[in-house]
């Protein structure tokens, strides 16, 4: 009996704590202005950066990371004299890594994604270094598709419940001149977004059957 007792008390009960998850996360919309090179092989001319105007959304998924997903349609330009009447636009769709910065209501986020990206444009034949003659009909509107791997990196500043944010991207794709991997495309863009609390994936997932879900402070 005594030997019982000794190993019944020197038994340590070992509790697994449950999985959490946050119950809430951050949506937020937005509109930026974003200037762009567009196509960088044949938009050889100094200060013809395309102005183009955006629409975003991003969803948290965690507390390192979002999706956020964007559309961009640019104002017509020219390269003269090998293009004209040029309209483009992008669709894409990419992850943040969410880096916080202490003290401050700032987050920094490197980020990595696909697009997909549209250049329309009268093609006049002239000037064609690129030797597009050889694919493309002078004088005639070309019409060029491209998938795009996006690299970049990005800073936003939170004055709930907007922000402002500022990002960097390259994009990187198979061009109709080089049909080799490269870059195509250099942006900038600039805007503001408003920020709402939502469930988060987790909750959806989880439904009615989720006992230790926790709603935590918003820290962005």
């Amino acid at each position: 009996m005594v030997l019982a007792a000794l190993n019944s008390a020197a038994q340590v009960r070992r509790i697994v704590p449950s999985e959490k998850h946050p119950a809430a996360t951050n949506l937020s919309v937005g509109v930026g202005v974003t200037r762009s090179v567009l196509f960088l092989s044949r938009n050889i001319k100094d200060d013809n950066d395309a102005t183009g105007f955006n629409m975003n959304a991003t969803y948290g998924l965690n507390r390192l990371m979002r999706i956020g997903a964007e559309y961009t349609f640019y104002r017509t330009i020219d390269i003269q004299p090998t293009w004209h009447t040029i309209k483009a636009s992008t669709m894409e769709v990419n992850m943040h890594f969410i880096a916080r910065l202490s003290r401050s209501k700032a987050v920094f986020y490197p980020l990595f994604g696909l697009s997909y990206n549209v250049f329309n444009g009268f093609f006049t034949g002239k000037n064609d270094f690129n030797h597009l003659s050889q694919m493309y009909r002078a004088n005639s509107m070309v019409h060029t598709r491209w998938v795009g791997l996006n690299v970049g990196t990005g800073y936003e500043h939170f004055f709930r419940p907007l922000s402002i944010f500022v990002e960097y991207k390259m994009r990187a794709g198979v061009s109709d001149e080089q049909r080799q991997f490269n870059i195509i495309d250099v942006c900038f863009s600039a805007g503001i977004r408003f920020n709402v609390r939502v469930r988060s994936f987790y909750s959806l997932v989880k439904g009615p059957r989720g006992r230790y879900f926790l709603r935590t402070p918003d820290e962005e």
